[in-house]
């Protein structure tokens, strides 16, 4: 995957590209101004040592499913991918 496009894919999967805040020039994306604590899902990604949250073994997880905010998929989505997972 070409590197400046990689840099526009947070670890959630999101495409900062097709955000407003980030167009607009209002948000520098996850992967330059993450903070440890500023998001659940950036810092589960980076403890895992994996690239994207759908690179894990476990996703969707319980706590991507419970959180509120931590994942822009559509919740209907991640329960048939789980269901999916289970068997």
């Amino acid at each position: 995957m070409n590197e400046s496009i990689r840099q526009l894919i947070g670890k959630c999967g999101f495409y900062c590209g097709s955000c407003p805040d980030y167009t607009q020039g209002t948000c520098s994306g996850c992967r330059t101004a993450h903070k440890k604590g500023d998001c659940f899902t950036f810092d589960c990604v980076d403890k895992q040592g994996i690239e994207f949250c759908g690179n894990c073994v476990q996703f969707p997880c319980d706590e991507i499913m419970a959180r509120e905010k931590a994942t822009i998929l559509d919740t209907r989505w991640l329960q048939w991918k789980a269901t999916g997972r289970k068997k």
